[in-house]
């Protein structure tokens, strides 16, 4: 058991690295990143209301950006592996395919997360500088350009001490370091400049956490059918998976009967169907930005957690199925 453990870490190892390597990924995350912190700019038609428009459209791009980058990376990781008989090498050695199939999944699940994770400190400070009106404060402009000076400084060091060690500094991981340590400036500028009583808006939190599940879903689809379909195809598949997981709703509705309840078909609509919406709590935060802040149970969050495992793993199975049938010769 534990030589199979190792087996699907490695996989999801290399390829999770991949996916953090790919330019797509910094492209994704670079314009998530800036579409964020210039949010507020949209919302100069909306008086007041430049808070709720910080969370909408934030958490709106992060979870679009980590659908793409969901569906990209598994068709760009495991369809081209098999097409290009990489996978064929691999299997040939101890390596079973559902443990080749489970390891893709984490690499490309992790990478989708990682998305998430990394927009995170971009939205918190955004909306910390909306909801307090730090954002006119030239203070919080200067901790922003200071910040930025200081990742491009690391990253410069780095990248010099790269040329005297034998690249063993690679760029990827310099640009990382950097982002990291400008993470913290900003974080500790924000926070001194502040007033005592202000506090970081921690609730935007469980909205990325749904999406970091949303994305697991979507990368358990997106892994599914790279297995069996080409590049374009699983694209497209993944895209339609995710169009019927955010309709599944309207899909139900008309398979009812005239007391509403669900007949036989309709629940197994309900069944199959993925339920993507239930992630999506872009609507409940951003309005409590300007009515009455709606408090998430946290049994929604664990109920929600507990269907993206399940579904997942159902999903996953179903492609462990296919992908046993599939002739890579």
């Amino acid at each position: 058991m534990w030589r199979s453990i190792r087996r699907v870490w490695a996989i999801a190892l290399l390829t999770s690295t991949e996916g953090l390597r790919q330019p797509a990924f910094f492209l994704m995350f670079i314009t998530a990143a800036m579409l964020t912190a210039f949010s507020p700019s949209f919302a100069f038609f909306h008086l007041g209301e430049e808070a709720k428009m910080v969370v909408d459209l934030g958490l709106s791009t992060v979870l679009t950006f980590s659908t793409l980058l969901a569906l990209l990376t598994a068709s760009s990781t495991v369809t081209d592996e098999i097409e290009g008989r990489t996978a064929l090498t691999m299997l040939s050695k101890p390596l079973r395919r559902e443990e080749f199939l489970a390891g893709k999944y984490f690499g490309v699940a992790s990478s989708a997360c990682a998305l998430v994770l990394l927009t995170a400190p971009v939205l918190l400070v955004t909306l910390r500088g909306e909801k307090y009106e730090l954002s006119q404060d030239p203070w919080f402009r200067l901790g922003v350009v200071c910040a930025l000076a200081v990742g491009m400084l690391v990253f410069g060091v780095l990248m010099v001490l790269r040329l005297f060690t034998t690249r063993k500094v690679s760029m990827v991981m310099a640009f990382w370091v950097a982002y990291g340590v400008a993470v913290i400036v900003l974080f500790a500028f924000v926070g001194l400049r502040s007033p005592p009583a202000v506090g970081w808006d921690w609730r935007v939190l469980i909205g990325l956490l749904m999406i970091g599940l949303h994305a697991c879903v979507i990368s358990a689809a997106a892994v599914t059918l790279a297995t069996r379909l080409t590049l374009v195809q699983a694209a497209i598949g993944t895209a339609g998976f995710f169009l019927a997981g955010h309709a599944s709703g309207a899909l139900v509705a008309p398979f009812r009967d005239a007391q509403h309840r669900l007949t036989v078909m309709g629940h197994v609509l309900r069944v199959v169907l993925p339920d993507l919406d239930q992630f999506n709590l872009t609507d409940a935060l951003a309005t409590a930005y300007i009515d009455k802040p709606v408090p998430i149970p946290w049994d929604v969050v664990a109920g929600s957690t507990l269907y993206a495992l399940l579904y997942g793993a159902a999903v996953l199975a179903l492609g462990a199925a296919l992908f046993s049938r599939r002739e890579l010769g």
